[in-house]
C-alpha cells in the first residue's frame, strides 16, 4: 500500500524549525501515523531540491521562511535483508 502526501506550502512559525522536522511533522499530520511518518525515504532531499533558495539559511530555518513540500509517496513495502543464509 502506498500513501500519497499532497504538495503543500508551509511558513516557519517556530524558532526551532528544521527541514527534517517540518517534513516529519507534515507527514505525521497528513497520515495520522507516527510510524508511517518515519518512513520518509527521500522526502527531505526532495524538499531541499524544491527549495534551493534555503540552502544558505543554515540548519535552523529563520522565522517567516516559506517552504514548498513536494507531493510524495510513502510505501509500506519493506525489503528484508538476511545476514546469514
Amino acid at each position: 500500500m502506498v500513501t500519497t502526501l499532497p504538495a503543500t506550502t508551509i511558513t516557519v512559525t517556530r524558532e526551532d524549525a528544521t527541514v527534517e522536522k517540518i517534513c516529519f511533522e507534515n507527514a505525521w499530520q497528513m497520515t495520522g501515523n507516527i510510524k508511517k511518518a518515519g518512513q520518509l525515504s527521500g522526502y527531505v532531499e526532495a524538499t531541499l531540491n524544491a527549495n534551493r533558495a534555503i540552502a544558505g539559511a543554515g540548519l535552523v530555518l529563520p522565522l517567516g521562511t516559506t517552504l514548498t513540500l513536494p507531493e510524495w509517496q510513502i510505501s509500506e513495502e519493506r525489503t528484508s535483508v538476511r545476514l546469514w543464509d
